[in-house]
């Protein structure tokens, strides 16, 4: 049975975009994968499917009756929910409060009191159905990023969706995370739900989708059965690409050290201790709870940590993150920490100095921002950055990472939700730093970027450093052997 069908369906976005004569059908326990370059359109479809951007021509049919979607609950009240990579939740409270946020249960009628058991027995129940072993009463901040994707589609779940759009759902989770998801992804479908989803991780579509639309400048070209398709074949459809040349790079023969941390310590990992050199690319593979996020964090002095830690000869004191400007370390991880690098580059540009005094002004400022974002996100207030896909959001952190002047980049997840052209493009930018006498640090949980791109790699497990290689005779199995639990 068709739960959703699209005929000739168009939208203008813009004076240079629109979607145009779309067509596709969604039968009930399908998934349906829409797959191309970022700002193909794909992201597109689904905000027309939520009511985000109305369609201006062309039909929709929901269970095989005509309808109108002109905003977000009209999406909902058809069982249409979306779930983006950047899904807002409140990391203080618990997850069933969470799920049930502004839908919540009560006893003796709607004006009643809540039945938070009721909330609770809900929860448990989808999680079951899911084989997710996920307290609902924990607080969502604890979950690991694969646990907060399972609870948002749980959210779905209780919202009555049997339409679940994906947006680059596996963003960000390490191989054992994503096959939890696609587990969950096919207990779903088992009980009659479809997903319709946008992906740019070629593996992903394999495993999970039984049709391929392949977007480009807002058109269909192409739609067929998954058999049709291998990982080369697929890449090359959606993006034009030979496999063989997506991690090609000119490779520089390793200089002089830049910078050594010796038996650093802290908040998610223990006794590191690693070099890097000019011209070389390293890669950090773990996964969610590995402690490499915590890891870069206090490399780039954001983050408490005991050992040493130099750059180029010059010992660097814990939390200060001025002194890592000044030394010449760019941190590429998040908008967050993006902010924090700007205002220390803006203080070392006015010739402040890591001082007390420095400190304490950088401090004052951030926390007058933190404040304002914090203040807009509880009554509602969104930039404009918001709407941008979360691919060309994380390709546009890491081009202005790598637009500054320094000489350590640390990298977190530089292609993730990244489309393969795009990618091709930031291996091509780091390669001229390398060559400049830069050196990069990667942070990935992708064994075939590591494996592809890395001169040497570094696997954490647990805050442990469990491998320390160059790449030559290292396999994919070995690498996530290393790092699996």
């Amino acid at each position: 049975m068709e739960l959703l069908e699209l005929e000739h369906v168009s939208r203008r976005i813009s004076s240079e975009f629109s979607l145009r004569d779309i067509s596709l059908t969604l039968k009930q326990g399908q998934v349906h994968a829409l797959v191309g370059r970022n700002a193909s359109g794909k992201s597109t479809v689904l905000s027309v499917l939520m009511g985000i951007h109305p369609a201006d021509s062309g039909s929709i049919r929901i269970r095989g009756r005509q309808t109108e979607i002109r905003e977000p609950k009209d999406a909902g009240a058809n069982g249409i929910m979306l779930i983006s990579q950047n899904q807002q939740m409140f990391p203080n409270l618990r997850v069933y409060e969470n799920i049930f946020f502004g839908r919540e249960l009560t006893v003796g009628g709607s004006v009643g009191m809540l039945s938070n058991r009721k909330m609770i027995e809900s929860v448990e129940t989808a999680f079951r159905s899911m084989h997710a072993d996920i307290n609902p009463m924990c607080t969502y901040g604890s979950l690991t990023p694969a646990e907060r994707q399972l609870a948002t589609i749980v959210r779905a779940l209780v919202s009555h969706a049997d339409i679940i759009l994906l947006d680059e759902p596996s963003t960000h989770l390490n191989p054992e995370e994503k096959q939890r998801l696609y587990e969950a992804v096919a207990a779903l479908r088992q009980q009659g739900c479809s997903f319709l989803i946008v992906s740019h991780d070629p593996d992903e579509v394999l495993a999970l989708a039984d049709q391929v639309s392949v977007v480009e400048d807002g058109c269909i070209v192409r739609t067929a059965p998954i058999s049709e398709f291998d990982k080369p074949a697929l890449i090359e459809a959606a993006y034009g690409v030979k496999t063989a040349d997506l991690y090609r790079r000119t490779r520089v023969k390793p200089g002089e050290e830049l910078m050594r941390a010796e038996h650093l310590s802290g908040s998610g990992f223990q006794d590191v201790s690693f070099s890097l050199h000019r011209g070389e690319l390293a890669v950090l593979l773990g996964n969610a709870k590995s402690g490499k996020l915590q890891l870069a964090g206090a490399l780039a002095g954001l983050e408490k940590r005991a050992g040493k830690l130099t750059i180029s000869g010059t010992e660097l004191p814990a939390e200060a993150p001025l002194a890592t400007v000044r030394a010449g370390l760019v941190l590429a991880s998040s908008e967050q920490d993006e902010e924090v690098f700007r205002e220390c580059e803006a203080v070392t540009d006015a010739g402040g100095k890591d001082s007390p005094l420095g400190r304490m002004s950088l401090a004052m400022k951030l926390f007058a921002s933190g404040m304002s974002k914090t203040f807009g996100a509880y009554v509602g207030v969104r930039q404009n950055k918001e709407y941008v896909t979360g691919g060309n959001r994380q390709r546009e952190l890491m081009e202005r990472a790598l637009r500054k002047q320094a000489s350590v980049y640390i990298l977190c997840e530089p292609s993730a939700g990244v489309d393969v052209p795009a990618r091709m493009h930031l291996y091509d930018e780091i390669g001229r730093l390398l060559q400049k006498g830069a050196a990069a640090l990667l942070l990935t949980s992708d064994p075939d970027e590591a494996l592809g791109l890395a001169d040497r790699v570094m696997a954490l497990r647990n805050g442990q450093l469990v491998l320390d290689r160059d790449t030559a005779n290292l396999t994919k199995e070995q690498l996530e052997a290393a790092v699996s639990e």
